[in-house]
């Protein structure tokens, strides 16, 4: 019902557009707002979407009035109730111009447009490439005197007013390469003469074709010109050239005018014969070109095909012509002197129209610029008003008639926007200030000429007028009495001939009047005689003519089996069911031998749709828009109550255009299931076959998994297609296999088929269950409706009737439950253990052993992956399908015919489907975890690598592809703190055999992630579970606890080298004590235990440095730089005091005091990196010598060495100093 309202408002669109086309009843916009509504329409631009047209839509729109009646159907009364001629898009094409000659109406060029978006840009839903659109297709086959009313010389050569040349060749080109015959399927060539008159406009054609057409049109174009012209000197041989008197005829006026007087006098009698003859041709061209005459081939077997009518038409045509220019004249002269005088009348009426008729502007004004630029002219009449204005606000002055003025004038031109719409860039308003104009609008007129004249200004013009109907009978009275003797005297001189003519009459006249009656006689008898054939063919026509227009009243009826077996060919069944409704009309008890013929013959074209129709239903490869349109087209077709053939079932069973699956007339065998679609509403019945066909799928996709993996266990191989390798040995068993690397490839295939097992069933639930349960909607649709007609007719259904939420119950679930648990079992093999899921299996349930152990197996992971993710694509379906299913419940009070469940029955199924789903998930979670984490092991123990963006890596895997991640939140913490482990203890196994620097890298690489990696690790466990702040504790410690031993160890290490380097060897050598040293004699050198000391540190810094930057300890909050630094320091300094104290007992009194001198020096590098004990240990020390030195009595700074070897050891250690980066 959708498709016919749409229809039928395609058909009042189509005859508001031709109600606009007329000239005469429409202005030039409103014609052009019509044109563009009507294409937005077209397009689905208005917002109700592609619009659909009845067969007889496109004649109508194209043709009008002019369409042949055969082509209308049930838009012929439309012209019976309209006497006027009414416009098609055609006649709207080549709509001439009134005002203009040789030219066309401005909206020419938008009607030109539309028909080339119509019949070459218009695309249709299903359309393929290369195929002609409805219009084209109606527009292709139309007779070749319909193209005519386009005017398409005028677009080509026009083409500056009016005119739409790209558009005209364009059509033209379709019309030249693709026109038929009016059976819309025969070839019909045309050539460029059959549709262009002049050669100006052949000329432009043929260079537009050049420059625009593709070599293949220019090619179709000379080849269908060369068959039309073939066709045509056929048709001129067949008719005994009769054809050629018009061109013949064109070609004797090609001469000039001249030619007429040669050889004759001006006066002679033949020179007059030959210049009528001349007229006479001529006139019968002219009028066969403006296609008021028809070409005749042939001779005349009509009054109406005889030259002497054929003259007189054109003779006529050509006075109307001339009257509607001027007077008809015989020869050229006459026609220049008329010519030259209707120049001066138009000049002189020019320049009346132009002169104001108030008499208020000067000679100069032209109103018909201003006639021309009205909205210009408003627009600054607008602005002169608002400057005013504004100079009066500015004054203080608040002038309201100037305020009243722009008011209005705003009004004007708010009213003119308004009424351009989409042609708003037209410079009139659609009214007229021109006098002589239909539209004339005085307000106008004063607003644009005489806006600042004053009011004693405009009432003395109005003398100027002289209009008023009392000075037209005062001029009269006044001409009369000036002229009242010369009235006397013509009327006396009138009477006195009368009398003189009366008393002439004598026997003479007498005589003259018989002789001419009987000539009179004469000529009628010959006449007679003569003209008496042509009279009876004349009565023979009438009749002939009678009983055609009898045919054409009834020809929708009589052509309705026609139709209805093209549409039904077709597969256009709602238009067949319209041409149906026509047949209706004949009554049973009709006796006309036709129209029961012609009620027969459609009854038979609709038992022929009905079995067209219920063979759809039955079709599996159908969409379901197809199987809703047919289930609409056979509801409304078994309401005709369509009269059945005895004979039926013999006719069908002798077709070879019978469904495969038909056994008998409306009896379909489907995978085993009978059903008898004529049963049963055609709803329900189309929801029963597919039901079957849905069934026998189900089986099929089983047993066919079943004999795939049987026969790959017997030893035929898996393509990666999914197709079986036949070629490949077909082994025995597993004792025949050689041992290798293939022995175990059948396991192998048996996985894939597995996978592609489950892909197939998710393919068939996703596709048949939405389409079951868009039939069933529909079903239960139509269930209500029979249920409240019956509620209307007042019966109650007796005999009740299977409903489709019954069908779902018995038919289709059991069978999407066996296909659910098929998936489940190729998908999962079986249930893991403690989930309480059953997992039953669909096939190999009789096989060897070895392969009911592998199809009870887990999927591999990659294989896993990709069925879990058609599993949850499935159990979404099936979640959709069972909201939607709840509606086909009947409702309570309903009548059924068993008990319904209170449950959906998708809800168990849907179960199933999610238990099979979560249990996929988790071991996708498992496998993948599984994976990363001997990855990271791998690495962490090859190449001491911390691998946490291979984790990152995988919580962003499985957080896209994971449907309920709620449910794998165990296997994902479990997981994560897997692979951290597995990296701990890699880098341990890593560090173990090898030195500090090792150490050093694997606290760098933990450092690493501590600080970057750990964080969006977290973010990302945070999406798929709700205990991220539980996993993030387990992770650190474990990171943080291999980080502490690492770098403790590395501590350890280089604090007991640096212990190493602080012997003092020179404090052993014995000194000989006679030989004095002069105190001003200074210390040579950098003493070496300081600077073995220094550079160990310095060593440690740049190590740490280049290892680990300036990396904060996160248990510490102080970079590991600084705190190896401290150790290595602290280090240093126990070791120098170990060594001091051990020789104390020793030392001399100038060894006390350079020590004392370098452990100032000592003190005062190290203070920033030395604990407060180790500080103290110093300064003891450092005491200690000093008092060795004996400076604690009074002479602190008189030793030998002084503040001048301090000095100088700060000077030689200053490099060291920059080294510390001090």
């Amino acid at each position: 019902m959708a498709d016919e309202d749409a229809a039928d408002r395609a058909s009042q669109e189509i005859k508001a557009l031709l109600r606009r086309l007329d000239p005469k009843d429409s202005s030039h916009k409103d014609r052009i707002r019509r044109l563009n509504k009507f294409r937005n329409f077209v397009t689905g631009e208005s917002g109700g979407g592609t619009p659909e047209f009845y067969d007889d839509d496109i004649p109508l729109l194209l043709l009008g009035s002019a369409a042949p009646t055969a082509l209308l159907g049930d838009h012929a009364d439309l012209f019976e109730d309209n006497a006027n001629q009414i416009y098609g898009l055609l006649q709207a094409c080549g709509t001439p111009s009134v005002e203009h000659d040789h030219m066309l109406k401005r909206s020419a060029r938008h009607a030109m447009n539309l028909l080339k978006f119509l019949v070459c840009d218009f695309v249709e839903d299903g359309q393929s490439a290369g195929e002609l659109n409805l219009f084209a297709q109606g527009f292709c086959s139309f007779p070749v005197d319909k193209y005519r009313y386009m005017s398409l010389d005028l677009h080509l050569i026009g083409d500056q007013r009016g005119g739409a040349k790209e558009d005209a060749c364009s059509v033209m080109v379709l019309l030249l390469t693709k026109h038929m015959a009016e059976d819309g399927e025969t070839p019909s060539p045309l050539a460029k003469e059959d549709l262009l008159a002049s050669q100006q406009a052949h000329k432009a054609f043929d260079l537009w074709v050049q420059q625009h057409a593709t070599k293949q049109q220019r090619d179709l174009i000379k080849t269908n010109a060369e068959k039309r012209k073939e066709e045509m000197a056929k048709r001129d041989d067949t008719l005994g050239g009769g054809g050629d008197g018009l061109s013949n005829d064109e070609d004797d006026l090609d001469g000039s005018d001249k030619d007429e007087a040669d050889g004759y006098d001006e006066d002679d009698a033949l020179a007059g014969l030959k210049r009528r003859k001349k007229t006479a041709k001529k006139e019968m061209l002219e009028a066969t070109q403006a296609g008021e005459l028809e070409e005749i081939n042939g001779p005349a077997m009509r009054w109406e095909d005889s030259q002497l009518y054929r003259e007189q038409r054109a003779r006529f045509a050509a006075h109307q012509r001339m009257q509607e220019g001027g007077e008809y004249h015989d020869t050229v002269r006459d026609s220049q002197e008329a010519a030259a005088e209707m120049a001066e009348r138009e000049e002189e009426k020019s320049k009346l129209l132009r002169r104001d008729p108030l008499g208020l502007k000067d000679a100069d004004f032209d109103l018909r610029m201003l006639e021309t630029n009205q909205v210009d002219f408003l627009e600054q009449a607008l602005l002169e008003l608002q400057e005013e204005l504004r100079k009066a606000e500015a004054g203080g002055e608040d002038d309201q008639a100037l305020r009243a003025k722009k008011e209005s004038l705003e009004m004007i031109l708010d009213s003119i926007v308004g009424v351009a719409g989409a042609d708003a860039h037209l410079a009139n308003t659609g009214k007229s200030i021109l006098p002589t104009n239909p539209n004339f609008d005085p307000i106008l007129f004063l607003t644009l000429v005489h806006r600042r004249a004053t009011y004693e200004e405009l009432v003395s013009s109005m003398n100027r007028l002289s209009t008023d109907t009392q000075n037209q009978v005062k001029q009269l009275q006044d001409m009369v009495r000036e002229n009242f003797a010369l009235f006397l005297r013509c009327a006396d001189g009138i009477d006195t001939f009368n009398e003189k003519t009366i008393s002439q009459s004598g026997p003479g006249l007498v005589d003259r009047l018989n002789r001419l009656d009987a000539l009179a006689e004469s000529c009628a008898h010959q006449a007679k005689k003569s003209f008496k054939p042509l009279l009876d063919n004349a009565n023979e026509v009438r009749k002939v003519q009678s009983a055609l227009a009898v045919l054409r009243r009834v020809e929708a009826v009589l052509q309705a089996p026609y139709l209805m077996r093209q549409h039904v060919e077709n597969g256009r069944f709602s238009a067949a069911l319209k041409a149906y409704r026509r047949v209706q009309v004949i009554d049973d008890s009709c006796n006309i031998e036709i129209l029961i013929h012609v009620k027969n013959q459609a009854a038979e074209c609709a038992r022929e749709a009905r079995r067209e129709l219920e063979g759809r239903l039955a079709q599996e490869g159908i969409t379901v828009s197809g199987l809703l349109d047919s289930i609409r087209d056979l509801g409304e077709l078994l309401e005709f109550d369509i009269p059945n053939d005895p004979k039926e079932a013999e006719k069908v069973a002798g077709s070879r255009y019978r469904a495969a699956s038909m056994k008998a007339v409306g009896t379909f065998v489907i995978g085993g299931t009978t059903i008898n679609v004529r049963e049963y509403p055609p709803a329900l019945a189309c929801l029963l076959l597919q039901a079957a066909h849905f069934t026998f799928l189900v089986n099929s996709a089983i047993e066919e998994a079943d004999n795939t993996t049987q026969r790959i266990f017997e030893g035929e191989s898996l393509s990666s297609q999914g197709k079986l390798d036949s070629d490949l040995k077909s082994g025995v068993g597993d004792d025949k296999k050689q041992p290798g690397g293939n022995n175990n490839q059948w396991k192998y295939d048996v996985l894939e088929a597995r996978s592609l097992a489950t892909i197939k069933a998710v393919e068939i639930v996703s596709k048949w269950l939405p389409r079951l349960l868009e039939v069933a909607i529909a079903a239960r649709e139509d269930e209500k409706r029979r249920a409240a007609r019956a509620s209307a007719r007042g019966t109650s259904g007796k005999d009740i009737q299977l409903t489709p939420f019954e069908v779902f119950l018995s038919s289709i679930s059991p069978s999407v439950s066996k296909l659910i648990e098929h998936a489940a079992f190729c998908g999962l093999g079986s249930a893991p253990r403690g989930s309480g899921m059953e997992i039953k299996m669909s096939f190999g349930k009789k096989s060897p052993e070895k392969l009911r152990v592998l199809l009870k197996s887990p999927l591999p992971p990659s294989q896993s992956s990709r069925v879990g993710k058609e599993l949850a694509a499935m159990v979404e379906v099936l979640g959709q399908s069972s909201i939607t299913l709840n509606q086909l419940k009947p409702l309570p009070g309903e009548p059924t015919r068993g008990n319904i469940y209170t449950m959906s029955p998708l809800d168990e199924i849907r179960t199933l489907g999610e238990q099979s789903v979560m249990t996929i998930e988790r071991r996708r979670c498992i496998y993948a975890f599984d994976i990363c984490a001997r990855g990271c092991s791998s690495r962490a123990t090859g190449s001491g690598k911390f691998d946490a963006d291979a984790l990152l890596a995988c919580l962003r895997t499985l957080s896209d592809e994971l449907t309920r991640p709620e449910l794998c939140a165990s296997e994902v913490e479990k997981g994560c703190e897997l692979v951290i482990r597995k990296c701990c203890d890699g880098l341990a196994s890593y560090v173990r055999d090898r030195g500090d620097s090792s150490r050093l890298s694997a606290v760098a690489e933990c450092a690493d992630v501590l600080q970057d990696r750990m964080t969006d690790v977290v973010r990302e466990i945070g999406y798929l579970t709700n205990n991220a702040e539980a996993v993030e504790e387990v992770m650190m410690e474990d990171i943080m606890g291999l980080e502490g031993a690492m770098f403790d160890e590395f501590l350890e290490s280089i604090r007991s080298s640096a212990t190493s380097c602080c012997r003092m060897g020179w404090l052993d050598q014995k000194t000989d004590l006679s030989k004095e040293i002069s105190n001003d004699s200074p210390v040579i050198g950098f003493p070496p235990y300081l600077s073995a000391s220094l550079l160990a540190i310095v060593r440690v810094r740049a190590q740490v440095e280049q290892t680990l930057g300036l990396k904060i300890r996160r248990s510490e909050g102080q970079s590991y730089q600084h705190i190896a630094m401290a150790t290595v320091a602290e280090g240093v300094a126990e070791g120098i005091c170990e060594q001091i104290q051990q020789r104390k007992m020793t030392l001399k009194v100038r060894q006390a005091d350079r020590l004392a001198n370098e452990m100032q020096f000592l003190l005062n590098t190290l203070r920033n990196y030395i604990q407060p004990e180790s500080r103290s240990l110093l300064e003891q020390t450092r005491r200690m010598l000093c008092s060795k030195a004996g400076r604690g009595a009074g002479i602190q700074g008189d030793g030998p060495d002084g503040l001048a070897a301090l000095e100088e050891l700060e000077r030689l250690g200053r490099v060291y100093v920059l080294c510390l980066g001090q």
